[in-house]
């Protein structure tokens, strides 16, 4: 009997798998969480304290802090490496094109989340029993101080200083010399990467690099360095992620407090939010990269996959970064010189899923409380919805700090944020999903836009001798 049509099959299967063996573990990995995460909860969970909880999380924390480890020298380095191999021309068109984009998609995003919250008003009907929990923001800070915070931010005083901290708006009590009380703004300093900061600072030293590419090339051949290394890291750093996404997953199901109330109080909610990410990811997105790319989106879609299960995972878009680099550039062909650039500050301002679901949230706290919104306000929500997803941190839940910004733009109750608290988690890693594939088409829509660009710096470095091997030298490093 001839078994080699059984072997040549078997053969095939195995290279097929080996060859996306990290998306089938990561696949794996999404699947088996869930499952173990709901068998804890139903077993384990109630009848202890948060230990097992704690414990089921642990080396999922471990995947969120290699990560974000790396994403200061990631980001740094690959976009002066991608700005510093640009003529200035194309520099200026590729943020140009990169920034109307991102407009584009995130104002869309947030028209589409008011119809959807006005349409089904999930919050209409609602009682006020929603568990309470301690939510720590300052409830007059306005927007013009958090747009005043996101400029400074935009240059920092300092910039070893901006890679841990930056200052921030804090409005405290004070007393005048005749007794009267009234709010006194000051400048505080927060912990935590000023992600802004540091995008611009790597802008500028990327420009003036190009600028100055003989000048500059020993530092040019240090970044790239820099960024090879980083990247080789990340590779070790991914072959752990599906043990890291595993136990996120299982740890953040099994900690839930009570899905009954989970789905009786915030299910409508997160139907509406769930719908208009679908809309927006399934429909919006790839005709709007359709349009300009004329690619197949399905396709495009496919090879994001593995980058799609790391922002479920782990909720964040910064920590997905070089996940996403990989899929783009490998699998996705897009130019590397594209990519450094756009997904980095994507990953900073573009913030569809969170913008989407800021609006959303706005209206269905203001249908719970009985307190019915007028057109100007509405408009004033989208707006505000907006700036705050361009100042949300790339970081899990990282969308409910400037919910502050978005409820006091309309007067609604800060406090209230603690009625969405219960399923902010579930839904906050389809939001990441969606802001993670935002950046990913917007790099293949900037490549179409400046497809001549970039061709004729193909020719100037031939003309200069650069050579089609050395440039896949270049690109390599990048």
């Amino acid at each position: 009997m001839d078994t080699s049509p059984l072997k040549n099959f078997g053969a095939k299967m195995w290279s097929n798998i080996k060859k996306d063996l990290l998306f089938v573990l990561t696949i794996i990995a999404v699947i088996a969480g869930l499952i173990v995460g709901v068998i804890v909860y139903k077993t384990v969970s109630p009848y202890s304290d948060d230990l097992v909880v704690v414990l089921l999380k642990f080396p999922g924390e471990l995947l969120i802090r290699m990560l974000k480890c790396v994403i200061l020298p990631l980001v740094v380095a690959s976009i002066i490496t991608g700005l510093g191999t640009i003529n200035p021309r194309t520099c200026g068109k590729v943020g140009g094109v990169a920034v109307a984009y991102y407009i584009t998609t995130t104002v869309t995003a947030v028209i589409l989340g008011l119809i959807l919250v006005s349409i089904i008003k999930p919050g209409s009907g609602g009682q006020e029993d929603y568990s309470r929990k301690n939510v720590s923001v300052n409830e007059n800070i306005n927007i013009l101080d958090t747009l005043m915070d996101l400029i400074r931010a935009a240059f920092p005083d300092n910039i070893v200083e901006a890679t841990f901290g930056k200052d921030a708006t804090m409005l405290t009590n004070s007393t005048r010399a005749d007794g009267s009380t009234y709010l006194k703004r000051e400048l505080q300093f927060k912990s935590g990467m000023n992600m802004i900061g540091v995008v611009v600072i790597s802008i500028v030293v990327g420009v003036i690099m190009s600028l100055y590419p003989k000048e500059s090339a020993p530092l040019m051949q240090l970044v790239k360095s820099i960024n090879d290394l980083t990247m080789r890291i990340v590779t070790l750093i991914l072959w752990y992620s599906p043990i890291g996404i595993f136990f996120l997953i299982a740890g953040q199901f099994s900690g839930v407090e009570d899905f009954g109330e989970l789905i009786s109080k915030l299910g409508m909610y997160a139907v509406t939010v769930l719908g208009g990410i679908a809309i927006h990811f399934f429909i919006v997105l790839p005709a709007i990269f359709f349009f300009f790319s004329r690619r197949n989106p399905v396709k495009y879609y496919y090879n994001m996959l593995p980058a799609l299960a790391t922002a479920f995972g782990t909720a964040s878009s910064s920590a997905t970064m070089p996940v996403t680099f990989n899929c783009v550039e490998e699998k996705n062909k897009i130019d590397a010189r594209i990519s450094r650039f756009v997904i980095p500050v994507g990953a900073t301002i573009n913030m569809d899923g969170t913008a989407l679901y800021e609006a959303v949230a706005c209206l269905f706290i203001a249908q719970v409380e009985g307190i019915p919104l007028n057109f100007g306000e509405i408009v004033v929500t989208a707006l505000t919805a907006t700036l705050a997803a361009i100042g949300a941190a790339g970081i899990p839940s990282g969308g409910l700090v400037t919910m502050v910004m978005v409820l006091n733009a309309v007067n609604l109750p800060v406090d209230k944020i603690s009625v969405i608290l219960t399923v902010d988690w579930f839904l906050d890693r389809f939001r990441t999903m969606t802001n993670v594939m935002g950046d990913a088409l917007g790099c293949a829509v900037v490549q179409s836009m400046c497809a001549a660009e970039l061709e004729l710096m193909d020719q100037k470095n031939k003309e200069n001798g650069a050579g089609v091997e050395e440039k896949d030298i270049e690109m390599e490093g990048v």
